[in-house]
């Protein structure tokens, strides 16, 4: 289970964050959406970014979608993300939701 403070990287429809990955993590996390109030465990991908990536403490993202979690983690397993930029992109809202990853 990841620690806390969880810090999910939320993105609206349309919204675009880009990032560089330190490190990472892949592991369960709890999360309590208004469908389950009382908890719900799911996969969770923790990156760890450079402090000039992100403006507050702690220094990494909780990505939960699996569509990105899908698109990145091969990436990562493979050591390609030394040193690259990392663009998360949002279509669609709540569950919905999908996204499109582009690294350069």
């Amino acid at each position: 289970m990841l620690e806390s403070p969880m810090e999910i990287l939320e993105l609206k429809d349309g919204e675009t964050y880009s990032f560089h990955i330190d490190s990472f993590q892949v592991d369960q996390g709890i999360i309590r959406p208004p469908h389950a109030p009382q908890g719900k465990a799911i996969r969770i991908l923790r990156v760890h970014v450079p402090r000039g990536d992100k403006k507050m403490f702690p220094w990494y993202w909780d990505i939960t979608g699996a569509g990105a979690i899908a698109q990145i983690l091969p990436l990562l397993d493979s050591g390609a993300y030394k040193n690259r930029l990392f663009k998360l992109t949002a279509a669609g809202d709540g569950p919905q939701k999908r996204y499109a990853v582009e690294v350069v």
